[in-house]
């Protein structure tokens, strides 16, 4: 990897994010809009994936289980896993990716939040104190799921060993799953949350990854982040 040079960067220009770009915000819109006006079909589905992930009767084991995911998944805690990587990047001089790692995850919770500011969905019944706001999108999956994509771009393709890149995309793609569970067994969202926070998210990711494409050249000549790789 060389030092500032656009031929060696970790996300090079690719003309079929902007298909994928269009493709997601498209299904996002469409869901949020299901959302904002709550169509029925909507509610059935909710309901159907609520009792298959709850159960009949929620047992104390799956409580704890998933209060622990939840918490590890909490929105200070994304940032506070995107802080370490950045502080790691920076130390092996991937700099400008330590960079955009940190303004992926901050610009991912702006979104989140206008987004949930628009729809206005309100919680579903009995959800905890704690989870205050409005559900959709669902915070603590759409900060995991920037969490793991910033891993994925950028810290997964620095690992030598196949194998062990594998193993880690994988346990990503389990937490991820545990963490849109735990939402949704703890009474904080509706299924459509989580899936709404992960078509946010994405959308969001492949924005983000445009952007450095395009300007990390450029961020590289500035005199704070000498000598980074990018």
């Amino acid at each position: 990897m060389m030092y500032g040079n656009e031929n060696y960067m970790l996300m090079q220009r690719d003309p079929n994010r902007l298909v994928k770009l269009i493709v997601a915000v498209c299904f996002t819109v469409l869901l949020a809009v299901s959302v904002g006006f709550n169509f029925d079909y909507l509610q059935f589905l909710d309901s159907i994936f609520t009792t298959a992930v709850q159960g009949s009767a929620p047992t104390q084991g799956l409580e704890h289980f998933y209060g622990m995911v939840t918490f590890l998944a909490s929105p200070k805690m994304d940032i506070f896993w995107v802080f370490i990587a950045a502080f790691f990047l920076w130390g092996f001089k991937y700099k400008v990716p330590a960079l955009w790692a940190l303004f992926t995850i901050g610009g991912g919770d702006v979104i989140g939040a206008i987004v949930k500011q628009l729809v206005r969905r309100h919680r579903p019944p009995l959800h905890l104190g704690v989870d205050n706001g409005y559900s959709f999108p669902s915070g603590h999956v759409l900060g995991f799921f920037l969490v793991a994509g910033i891993l994925w771009v950028i810290v997964i393709p620095l690992i030598q060993h196949a194998s062990i890149r594998f193993i880690v995309k994988a346990l990503l793609v389990v937490v991820l799953i545990c963490v849109m569970l735990s939402r949704i067994y703890l009474n904080a969202h509706y299924p459509t949350d989580t899936v709404g926070a992960c078509l946010v998210g994405y959308s969001w990711l492949l924005i983000s990854e445009m952007l450095y494409a395009s300007y990390a050249p450029q961020v590289a000549r500035y005199r704070f982040v000498v000598n980074t790789k990018i």
